[in-house]
């Protein structure tokens, strides 16, 4: 026999094997099961067309196959596929979820959108009608975007955040004398709140606001603008309280909902993206997360700003910080303030000795050589986060320094000259009367 002949013969072998390999694998059929839809989402009719096009292959009990996603060993994925996208989002059972769970799936589904990871390309390259338009995408943001109104806060919630900064100027929060760590090992950081602001952002998707703040280490790469990668060492402290708006519809910061960290090692956290986390909720900082796959889920959903180093937030360009147009601006944080007509987000900043004051709940006037810094940004939306909004310029830097006589000055962009100001006494009483936001040691 010819060695070419012998070659035939072999691959022809060959082929009947694997031929009947694939035949045999046919008769082992993963079920996927298709219970009941106890309470489809209501939504607009062409919200629903979107839906059902796009998510609800994997995303409901209505599951559509194709003919060729019933041929093994596809079909083993798309069995996979499909019971990881009801445990995750189950359109079938949207009635079961709370009205703040389905509002947060909602927005979080529509940033998979415009992040590209969903529906999962991989899906999209054999399913061609569940690609999303652009014009799709946009009325699934309007109606997203609609079911987060503004709205004034109740008396209730007024009241609970009272309650938390009398208790934390007393000194009784944290409620725990000994914070536990989170689940893989790292330690509650102690000293954040000295820390100097990165940014700030209005998460209108949940009614929080957000400051986040960086250790010495991230403050001196943002200046040396050396951020991605950002440096081992850069450490971030995001911290959120809930929005508590008043009939003018401005925001204060009310109760303290948690505080999280970002700690950049690319040696220690390899396995995390070169990450820690981890996150403190309530009042007694309770550690988040049961074990160690809590990560795990920091990692996925930071997962879309992997060519950022896995930050979404952004740094502030220098001509919008204050303390590099206004020499002599504080930097560490009292509290924060968003006005929603305005589209603005204003914070209070303070030097040592204001800052004391402030967190001690005190009602007097500023000892003398406090420096208090009030810094108010026009809004944008947050490229990273439908649903957030992040400063875009500075507009304004207010400066009231305390001593024998109380001076005031207001510095405007572009130019940064000080401005005289008509109502100078209104604005000294509206800067030094600002109470502190709850922010635990």
């Amino acid at each position: 026999m010819s060695i070419s002949n012998f070659l035939r013969k072999r691959l022809v072998n060959i082929a009947l094997v694997i031929a009947g390999g694939l035949v045999l694998i046919q008769f082992i059929r993963p079920g996927i099961p298709y219970p009941p839809v106890t309470g489809d989402i209501q939504a607009p009719p062409d919200v629903a067309r979107i839906l059902h096009a796009s998510c609800y292959d994997c995303h409901s009990n209505e599951t559509k196959l194709k003919w060729f996603d019933k041929i093994a060993p596809a079909s083993w994925l798309v069995a996979d596929h499909i019971r990881e996208g009801r445990e995750a989002l189950n359109f079938s059972n949207w009635d079961s979820l709370s009205a703040g769970d389905r509002k947060a799936n909602l927005f979080l589904s529509v940033n998979q959108v415009m992040f590209g990871t969903m529906p999962l390309p991989s899906y999209t390259a054999f399913h061609g009608d569940a690609r999303l338009t652009e014009k799709d995408i946009n009325i699934l943001k309007t109606y997203v975007g609609g079911l987060a109104p503004v709205k004034i806060s109740d008396t209730s919630r007024i009241g609970v955040a009272q309650k938390q900064f009398s208790q934390w100027a007393a000194g009784a929060l944290p409620a725990v004398t000994d914070v536990q760590p989170a689940p893989n090992g790292i330690p509650y950081i102690h000293g954040y709140r000295d820390w100097q602001i990165v940014n700030i952002s209005d998460r209108f998707d949940n009614g929080t606001m957000r400051a986040i703040l960086g250790n010495d280490v991230a403050i001196q790469a943002i200046n040396k603008h050396q951020t991605n990668p950002w440096p081992n060492g850069a450490i971030f402290a995001k911290v959120a309280w809930e929005q508590l708006t008043d009939s003018s519809l401005v925001a204060n910061t009310g109760e303290l909902k948690q505080v999280e960290f970002m700690i950049k090692d690319d040696k220690k956290y390899a396995n995390t993206a070169g990450w820690g986390w981890a996150r403190w909720k309530g009042n007694d900082l309770k550690p988040y997360g049961k074990t160690l796959t809590f990560t795990q889920e920091c990692v996925n959903c930071h997962q879309p700003m992997k060519n950022n180093d896995f930050v979404f937030t952004p740094t502030m360009a220098d001509a919008d910080r204050p303390d590099k147009v206004v020499s002599g601006a504080q930097q560490q944080l009292i509290t924060s303030v968003i006005d929603n007509k305005k589209q603005t987000h204003t914070v209070l900043l303070g030097n040592g000795i204001a800052v004391q004051h402030a967190r001690s709940g005190a009602t007097d006037a500023y000892p003398a050589g406090s420096v208090l810094t009030l810094a108010t940004w026009s809004q944008q939306e947050d490229a990273h986060w439908f649903g957030a909004k992040i400063p875009a310029h500075l507009q304004t830097v207010e400066t009231v320094k305390v001593g024998a006589t109380t001076t005031y000055e207001n510095a405007q962009a572009p130019s940064w000259k000080q401005l005289s100001a008509a109502d100078q006494s209104d604005r000294i009483n509206y800067i030094t009367h600002l109470k502190a936001s709850v922010i635990f040691h």
